[in-house]
């Protein structure tokens, strides 16, 4: 019977063809410079090789900084998006600009005499709700329909004074 390394085990053979020892290095002595324990407290010490890189750039510069914010800031807390979403626009407040715009020409239809009035009473409310909603906008809109919708309240009421004077004149 032979051995891994090929000796003649059942004959009582010669150890001396044995394995080669040479063959394979010596484990590291005890007291060699390499075979230190790790000590996680020891002081930092500079990597001797990291003067080296100063004279090269860790990267190229494509852009000059800029002292404005935006995309090419090097402040990263000025580059952040704005989260917060653009304010609602009042509904009674567009309500009103569209019921006075639609009364002009309804005024030579006999439908402007109605909408005129609803017109700068959703205005009103429309404002009274903007005040109170910080998070809503259309003032314009509101006072658009406010005094779109006076001036043709005053129209009306003019051209039915007119009307009636003109028709009990006749009598």
């Amino acid at each position: 019977m032979t051995d891994a390394d090929g000796a003649d085990r059942s004959t009582g053979g010669d150890r001396s063809t044995g394995p080669d020892l040479n063959k394979y290095p010596s484990p590291p002595a005890a007291d060699a410079e390499y075979w230190q324990p790790y000590d996680p407290y020891t002081p930092y010490q500079a990597d001797p090789l990291a003067a080296l890189d100063q004279l090269y750039p860790p990267y190229p510069v494509a852009y000059p900084s800029s002292p404005f914010p935006g995309p090419y800031s090097p402040n990263p807390y000025l580059m952040a998006p704005h989260l917060t979403a653009p304010p609602k626009t009042n509904a009674m407040s567009t309500a009103a600009m569209v019921c006075s715009l639609v009364a002009i020409p309804g005024v030579f239809m006999c439908f402007g005499v109605a909408l005129a009035p609803v017109g700068v009473v959703l205005g009103i409310i429309g404002l009274g709700q903007i005040r109170d909603r910080p998070n809503e906008s259309g003032d314009a809109q509101a006072w658009t329909g406010i005094i779109v919708g006076g001036l043709l309240t005053l129209f009306c009421v003019l051209i039915g004074v007119l009307w009636f004077a003109f028709a009990l004149d006749g009598l």
